[in-house]
């Protein structure tokens, strides 16, 4: 985790963003877009309806972020942003300031805007119009909103037949990528993407992901299938992409086709222990360091590892030194990891937080998630930036990212996110039989040390150091080799199932 963040507020002001006031009516409102409904998270708290804004943001596109955990969240839609502090009225919209005349709520993680002053400031920014209707607790958003309204997905005799809605011919580029992934790349676009992930066909696809930047959107599934034939054509009435694959067996094949090895084994591990030298980490409240107690589990880890003599494993630090994101991903890719494990201890403002989480590569779907990945990502992010501020002064700073590049990067995070999910969810079960302290589960979120690696790879958090008791629990031998013996046995689980699908 990065350092404990002091937001700054008073005592009174950090209760109010932290746990809310006033009584609370938990409900779901109703978004009406593109000729159909979603439902989104709310409450009531004194006579005031409040909405899930991280709900609405994945419903209406845009990208919400924590800049501080706890404090600041900011919001764009557009080329607009909307920056907000948890517990005040108070907003800035590009370079004004205004009174939402209620609080910024934080409830269970989530943050939440009351729905009867905010939806008429997000109305100002978005391409169509946007309302709030009380009296039958619906946003409604223009029917025209959205551009790619839905997907479907048909097998048929000699295929399978995979069409994307649009509500007009939009210019599109499809590409197939390694792993069975097939990209479909649209201009002008506004993508509807909470309902096209939901037409995810889990016989024939692992994996169903969309996303959106500024107004490139794209729609990418990995297929449980090698690509034989594919043809694909934009016809109307109603308008659409359709992509045709031959295959008179496709739909039938519901095995994983696993990622293994060259080698067709799974004997590399690449132990990462997070943080290290000027890099902290997250500090308790008896001054512990994470950087400390994550490097002894990774060697208790490593030690078990070697003693078994059925892997090769590699650290990518084995003592108190900064370990750049490039190098810790050249470590594993030059290596020819077969499986990545960064190990971390968690940090809350919130000190009675208890509890382990695992997390694999994918985009965080909830606050608390989205903080952790805050957190983490902090200390590469002052990195990145240091390292851009010194190419401005050189000819080779070249401001901007072209939206179909950051589309591509994006995808890197996809490649093995079926494998990753199940090494979490083993890890996640070795935790539960082992470990004595609250399960969290496993989670996901976009964590940079583990998107430039080009293996299976999993994020552990393994107590909270921010906690008394878990910060003692920490530097205890016991514990270490608790963690350390869970993850192992997580490891040989999943090189039993890989390399026996991969021999069938």
């Amino acid at each position: 985790m990065g350092r404990l963040l002091r937001t700054g507020l008073p005592a009174a002001l950090l209760m109010v963003c932290l746990l809310g006031t006033g009584p609370v009516a938990a409900k779901d409102v109703k978004v009406a877009i593109s000729g159909g409904y979603e439902e989104i998270e709310a409450h009531e708290n004194n006579d005031v309806m409040y909405v899930s804004l991280s709900e609405l943001a994945e419903i209406l596109g845009g990208t919400l972020d924590w800049e501080m955990i706890g404090h600041r969240v900011v919001y764009e839609q557009t080329d607009q942003r909307f920056t907000m502090i948890i517990g005040a009225p108070y907003f800035r919209l590009a370079d004004s300031l205004f009174n939402l005349t209620y609080p910024i709520d934080f409830r269970d993680g989530k943050v939440f805007v009351p729905a009867q002053t905010f939806i008429p400031f997000l109305d100002r920014v978005v391409t169509q119009k946007i309302t709030w209707n009380p009296d039958n607790e619906t946003i409604r958003v223009d029917s025209d909103y959205f551009t790619v309204t839905d997907m479907g997905v048909s097998p048929k005799a000699n295929g399978i037949l995979i069409e994307i809605f649009l509500t007009r011919a939009l210019n599109y580029e499809l590409f197939v990528t390694e792993g069975n992934w097939v990209n479909v790349s649209i201009r002008d676009a506004r993508l509807n993407r909470a309902r096209i992930e939901s037409r995810r066909n889990s016989r024939v696809m692992y994996t169903l992901k969309t996303h959106q930047v500024d107004n490139t959107g794209q729609v990418s599934f990995r297929l449980r299938r090698s690509i034989g034939t594919l043809t694909h054509k934009l016809v109307f009435n109603p308008p659409r992409i359709q992509i045709s694959i031959a295959d008179s067996d496709f739909q039938l094949d519901t095995t994983p086709k696993p990622v293994v090895g060259p080698d067709e084994k799974i004997d590399v591990i690449v132990i990462d222990p997070g943080h290290g030298g000027r890099d902290y980490g997250a500090v308790g409240q008896s001054g512990t360091k994470e950087k400390d107690v994550v490097l002894d589990i990774s060697r208790e880890l490593a030690k078990k590892i070697r003693k078994d003599k059925q892997f090769k494993v590699i650290l990518t630090r084995d003592r108190d030194e900064y370990v750049s994101l490039d190098k810790r991903a050249k470590i594993a890719n030059d290596a020819g990891a077969d499986l990545f494990i960064s190990i971390h201890a968690n940090a809350s403002p919130k000190r009675h937080v208890r509890g382990w989480n695992v997390f694999f590569l994918a985009p965080a779907k909830n606050d608390s998630a989205r903080a952790v990945e805050q957190f983490e990502n902090s200390f590469f992010l002052r990195e990145l930036a240091e390292a851009e501020n010194q190419d401005q002064d050189t000819e080779t700073f070249t401001p901007g990212i072209d939206p179909v590049s950051d589309i591509l990067n994006q995808m890197i995070m996809t490649e093995f996110q079926v494998e990753s999910h199940d090494l979490a969810m083993m890890v996640d079960r070795e935790f539960r039989r082992r470990l004595k302290h609250p399960a969290r589960g496993v989670d996901q979120a976009g964590f940079f040390v583990l998107n430039k690696v080009f293996t299976p790879s999993v994020l552990v958090e393994s107590a909270f150091i921010s906690n008394k008791t878990e910060e003692k629990m920490l530097r205890r031998s016991d514990f270490q080799r608790d963690v350390a013996e869970s993850i192992y046995q997580a490891i040989k689980r999943f090189k039993a199932k890989y390399e026996l699908a991969s021999k069938n």
